[in-house]
């Protein structure tokens, strides 16, 4: 099982395209690519974790996640009306959850979130902070060990936590 981490694809959401400057037409191209893109390198038994801002309304989001190739854990953002309202109704697809607002994953040596923090826990102890927010003025930095895996800037695809942690322990 590969774990893999992404945020901010937005399906769905009109404005995205335009506020992000996405290379897309439309919506349906630009969905259509992004679960592409997802399938490609995810496999069924894979975990992926959703740092924030997955789908702006609860039917795209509902037939993405079907869509879309292994486990999926959610790290609420700003825009995921959504996903709350699919997990508090109980309408989430089996391989679909919502997890706390901070995943700390011990074996990658990670904490997860889709908002930036001055400190993470176990940032004493060499562990980077994966974040997910939109916001150009939060970048990833390899020297501060923040990697931020906002889909806009990862040729929106899911990156593999392993490799991009090397990545950038080459720094």
């Amino acid at each position: 099982m590969k774990i893999f981490v992404t945020s901010n694809l937005q399906l769905g959401r009109p404005n995205a395209i335009k506020k992000f400057k996405r290379p897309f037409q439309d919506v349906n191209e630009m969905n259509n690519t992004i679960i592409r893109n997802w399938n490609r390198v995810v496999s069924e038994g894979d975990l992926v974790y959703h740092l924030g801002n997955f789908a702006w309304d609860p039917k795209t989001a509902q037939d993405a996640i079907s869509a879309l190739k292994g486990n999926i854990r959610f790290v609420e953002g700003v825009h995921d009306e959504s996903i709350a309202y699919l997990d508090e109704k109980q309408m989430l697809p089996k391989n679909a959850k919502v997890v706390s607002q901070i995943e700390v994953d011990h074996n990658a040596m990670c904490t997860m979130s889709y908002w930036p923090m001055m400190t993470w826990p176990k940032s004493e102890s060499d562990y980077y902070s994966v974040i997910g927010i939109p916001d150009d003025k939060y970048k990833s930095d390899p020297e501060r060990k923040i990697i931020n895996v906002n889909a806009d800037k990862w040729n929106y695809t899911p990156q593999e936590l392993d490799k991009t942690i090397d990545i950038f322990k080459d720094f």
